[in-house]
């Protein structure tokens, strides 16, 4: 951890002057649909927080006597959520999620669009305290799968917030 030294200054140990990623540096740099929605850059400044990638592999098992051995089978990549922060002027963050859900599926037709309009590949960065990208990650071929616009309460007088459950086909770390 940053600030320890843990062992001889010329040894093997971690050092004191490591710098940790932080929670708090990171951006979409790329978010929409191929032919469909295209997330502005000043939409995607209100983006509150987003999830990093999350890879399940399925164990297969084989029985044995006794004994069970396990096996990596098929792996998938677990959903990305994301939440915004819900502006109601320019640009009008619900107004952009409805528009991106709509590439999907033409809400007032129930039209579900070609997979080549509305899914794309998604990047999603970490930088360092300079801006500069530490670790980036590309979402191929991700997409809206569920939208909440959040429930309203007039008790309450938190921000309102649009959080979208995004899929997406695999990841890869650059």
């Amino acid at each position: 951890m940053p600030g320890f030294n843990l062992g001889p200054p010329n040894g093997d140990a971690a050092s004191n002057v490591v710098e940790t990623r932080r929670k708090h540096r990171w951006t979409f740099t790329v978010l929409g649909s191929s032919s469909g929605y295209q997330w502005s850059r000043t939409g995607l400044v209100y983006l509150k927080s987003a999830s990093r990638p999350k890879a399940t592999i399925e164990q297969a098992e084989l029985h044995h006597d006794e004994e069970k051995a396990r096996f990596a089978g098929k792996y998938s990549w677990e959903p990305v959520s994301l939440v915004w922060y819900d502006v109601e002027q320019n640009p009008d963050i619900s107004g952009e999620v409805y528009a991106w859900l709509n590439s999907v599926v033409a809400v007032p037709t129930a039209n579900v669009a070609l997979p080549s309009a509305y899914k794309s590949d998604a990047k999603l960065q970490s930088t360092n305290g300079t801006g500069a990208a530490s670790e980036t990650w590309t979402l191929y071929g991700s997409w809206p799968a569920e939208v909440d616009f959040s429930d309203l309460d007039y008790t309450n007088t938190d921000i309102q917030e649009v959080t979208v459950l995004m899929v997406y086909d695999r990841a890869s770390r650059e």
